[in-house]
């Protein structure tokens, strides 16, 4: 779940970063114009003042202020043109280049001059007296509304990263607690038995969740039943097939006793040895359906050193006639489990070891203790199986290529579905020796 929000707040950040962009770029606009028009209106006032500093005598224009009219910084200055456009009072050179780049505004013209090494807003009106048109101008320079333009940008652009701040967390707030219903929601989920399939309680989630959850528990429903039919074929098919394949295999072996077999005694092993798999195939079946539905309330406690034991002495036959050294190494511990199942985990993982085990190598079955967690273990001095194969064995109906004998293929997938019905570790290495295979099942924690 927090991926879904980090990712709605990814995809929330590049739209936030645009419009910070966007406003910025306003922002900029906004100070400059605003510094802009209140500075040049201030210019133009300035030149109209300076109207009251004229006076008239004989018809010819006196200016009446001291020079130190001008700013004593130097960051304002004036000039005064009569009728002939002489210069009456103040900075030469001011009036050069107004025509050309003037903006007349509202009675007044402003330009930008070059003047005295600096750069220079000036603005201009044209005042009526006795003696004719007089041109003031007024000039100021560019540093004191660039100062003041940076400190309004920087003001704005200050709020608006507390607006963005404030914004992600209004936007992160939301999603957290929008989201709180997904999270319980994950976490009915996660609660829920991987293998049972169980319904949702459609009373405890939210309405705006309500739909999904009732069409959810649909699917659940029509995924149970066919899961249900399944395994109901796969026993069922498993069941009818052991006892016609008992009967097939007693009725072999009482010809395979007859005078007149023995002429075709050879074909009728074979058949024997088919029939024999076919059985084993059935039973593996069985096995699988039996696992599958399995839930932990059919568990209890089970004794691996006395189902080692058992299992040991039932394969002894087996292994003296293929001359395999098969022994037990046990120690006595205990898990919480379903005993048949159990056995026929077991079972399967010595069956494949004295499959692959070779005449005179050996097969030792172990069940102990590794810290705190029992294991069973089989280990044999076969083949192996390369690590590049050891995922796929545990597929079921894969057998490696090359293999020696006939199977199905499901041995290890049975071991591997008991093992993870039981929460236990399925693990395939090779043996001490460095030749041959190590099969363990590693459980969670004894009885």
């Amino acid at each position: 779940m927090m991926t879904i929000r980090r990712r709605l707040l990814l995809l929330l950040l590049p739209a936030l970063a645009l419009l910070m962009l966007l406003g910025g770029a306003f922002d900029y606009w906004v100070a400059i114009a605003t510094t802009r028009n209140a500075y040049d209106r201030a210019l133009a006032n300035a030149a109209v003042a300076l109207t009251a500093t004229l006076s008239v005598e004989n018809k010819r224009l006196r200016f009446n202020a001291p020079l130190a009219a001008n700013a004593a910084d130097g960051s304002i200055v004036f000039a005064i043109a009569g009728p002939d456009r002489a210069l009456i009072a103040g900075t030469p050179g001011l009036f050069e280049g107004a025509s050309a780049a003037s903006r007349p505004v509202a009675g007044a013209n402003y330009w930008d001059a070059q003047l005295l090494g600096q750069r220079w807003r000036v603005a201009s009106v044209i005042a009526p007296t006795a003696a004719g048109p007089v041109r003031i101008a007024v000039a100021e320079t560019l540093a004191r509304r660039s100062r003041t333009q940076q400190v309004m940008l920087l003001g704005k652009l200050l709020i608006d990263f507390a607006e963005l701040d404030v914004t992600l967390l209004l936007v992160w707030v939301a999603v957290y607690y929008g989201l709180r219903p997904l999270d319980r929601l994950t976490e009915q989920v996660e609660g829920h038995s991987a293998r049972a399939l169980q319904r949702f309680d459609e009373a405890r989630v939210p309405g705006e969740l309500r739909p999904l959850i009732v069409a959810f528990n649909r699917l659940l429903e029509l995924l149970h039943d066919a899961a249900q039919a399944q395994q109901r074929f796969v026993a069922d098919a498993a069941h009818q097939m052991r006892t016609p394949v008992a009967g097939l295999l007693a009725q072999l072996e009482l010809l395979l006793n007859e005078s007149r077999a023995g002429a075709v005694s050879a074909q009728l092993g074979a058949v024997q040895r088919g029939i024999q798999q076919l059985a084993r195939s059935a039973n593996q079946l069985l096995a699988l359906a039996r696992a599958e539905p399995l839930v932990q309330e059919q568990f209890g406690p089970v004794a691996l050193k006395t189902l080692v034991e058992q299992l040991v002495e039932r394969y002894l036959d087996r292994a003296d006639k293929a001359g395999i050294d098969l022994g037990a190494d046990t120690l006595a511990t205990s898990v919480q489990g379903n005993a048949a199942l159990l056995e026929d985990l077991l079972e399967n993982l010595i069956d494949n070891a004295l499959k692959y085990a070779p005449s005179g190598g050996h097969v030792t079955v172990r069940s102990g203790l590794e810290g705190s967690q029992p294991y069973l273990e089989v280990e044999d001095d076969g083949p192996g199986i390369p690590e590049s194969e050891r995922g796929r064995v545990r597929e079921r109906f894969y057998r490696l290529p090359g293999s020696a004998g006939i199977g199905c293929g499901l041995g290890l997938a049975i071991v591997d579905e008991i093992a993870r019905v039981h929460g236990a570790d399925f693990q395939i290495g090779s043996a001490a020796a460095g030749r041959g295979a190590r099969m363990r099942v590693r459980f969670r924690a004894a009885a």
